[in-house]
């Protein structure tokens, strides 16, 4: 069974590798468990939610090639550095350089800067010495370009502009960054983050928009589908050049700033500084003055809002808003909300807290930001009743 699975789907990497593990399960079976996982997660939160309301799952453009970054941890092997993914239940990294789950530009690269590490002999980190954790990489579809992070418990971490020099020779490379990690926990990312070489920042497309995000911010995986799900943030938003519209969570403004041109204003508030920090520069480099944001917690920010809003969009993590956001959005009583979110179960108590205050869910579209996976992805209507 698993050699036909592996054989359908071309995966060098299968069964080992944790990181897909609907390998080879067909799309259309993918499409609709994902259908009836967040079919079961509303009824048990909504029992009388008419089911026709939540949509059929909007498929991946393409089921391979879609990923556009990854966090790999590096180990010392005999044979060199191996980049990959720890095995289930211990520390040992299995080598996922040749994942087809990728983007092309990311096949290319994670051998790439692998033989580099191997060619100029960069130490890795162990528990008995320091050197390079994890290699973080990311991906522009319209720019054709990398960015490339290196994290590293050893600095300054030698050899550094060779690397830079041979990365160039190899890759579309947009720029090289080194963070500085010397924790003992597991968390990936230090607070500190270099330029080596090029740019500290990857710009990417997203319909009409164009975001610049550096290697700590958040950005969705799946580019392609990103897009297509700020469309449907927008089409669902409706917007007629008058309304006043509100982003919570927003990171660097990949939802407010594509509301924006059919908005009189934007606020978007986000908890994370730099983010916000990009998402005024994403403002600015898009036109759109009328966007603001502002570093704050959302239910800080919201408990201070004293101002309509018409719209208002989010897109929480995986926990969800919880009771506290629920609360003042109930107090806020915008006419329209439109939750954007990657896990059924918390979306599901949201919208229960956020019917029972009048805020009623009137359609749900799922989407399939991640093939081979289980993730599930859903937009929430939600109006004031």
């Amino acid at each position: 069974m698993s050699a036909t699975r592996d054989a359908a789907f071309g995966c060098p990497h299968f069964p080992r590798c944790p990181g897909c593990p609907w390998v080879g399960r067909p799309y259309p079976d993918q499409l609709e468990s994902k259908r009836v996982r967040t079919l079961t997660a509303i009824a048990s939160a909504l029992p009388d939610f008419d089911a026709s309301r939540v949509a059929a799952v909007e498929a991946a453009p393409s089921a391979t090639d879609y990923r556009v970054q990854t966090k790999l941890m590096v180990a010392a092997a005999a044979r060199g550095p191996v980049l990959g993914l720890y095995a289930p239940g211990s520390h040992r990294v299995l080598d996922v350089s040749g994942c087809p789950l990728h983007d092309r530009l990311l096949q290319r690269a994670i051998p790439a800067v692998r033989d580099v590490l191997a060619a100029e002999r960069i130490p890795i980190h162990d528990r008995h010495r320091a050197g390079v954790r994890y290699v973080l990489l990311r991906a522009s579809l319209s720019q054709a370009r990398v960015l490339v992070t290196l994290v590293t418990s050893r600095m300054p971490l030698p050899g550094v502009d060779r690397i830079a020099r041979r990365l160039r020779a190899l890759l579309p490379l947009a720029g090289l960054l080194v963070n500085e990690n010397a924790s003992r926990g597991n968390v990936i990312l230090g607070t500190n983050t270099t330029r080596v070489w090029g740019e500290a920042v990857l710009r990417e497309r997203y319909g009409a928009v164009t975001l610049a995000a550096g290697p700590t911010a958040f950005v969705q995986a799946n580019t392609a589908m990103a897009t297509r799900i700020y469309a449907a943030i927008a089409r669902a938003a409706a917007l007629d050049g008058t309304a006043r519209v509100l982003d919570l969570y927003c990171g660097v403004g990949g939802i407010a700033l594509t509301l924006a041109p059919g908005a009189r204003a934007v606020l978007g508030v986000e908890e994370v500084a730099p983010a916000v920090a990009a998402a005024r520069a994403n403002g600015e480099r898009n036109g759109a003055r009328h966007a603001r944001f502002v570093a704050a917690r959302v239910e800080e920010a919201l408990a201070h809002l004293d101002e309509p809003f018409d719209v208002v969009a989010m897109n929480p993590p995986r926990k969800g808003c919880g009771p506290a956001v629920v609360r003042r959005l109930v107090a806020l009583a915008p006419p329209r909300v439109l939750y954007l979110s990657c896990h059924p179960d918390s979306f599901a108590r949201d919208a229960a807290d956020l019917a029972a205050g009048g805020l009623a869910l009137e359609r749900v579209q799922p989407f399939d930001l991640l093939p081979q996976t289980d993730h599930v992805e859903l937009l929430g209507t939600f109006v004031l009743r």
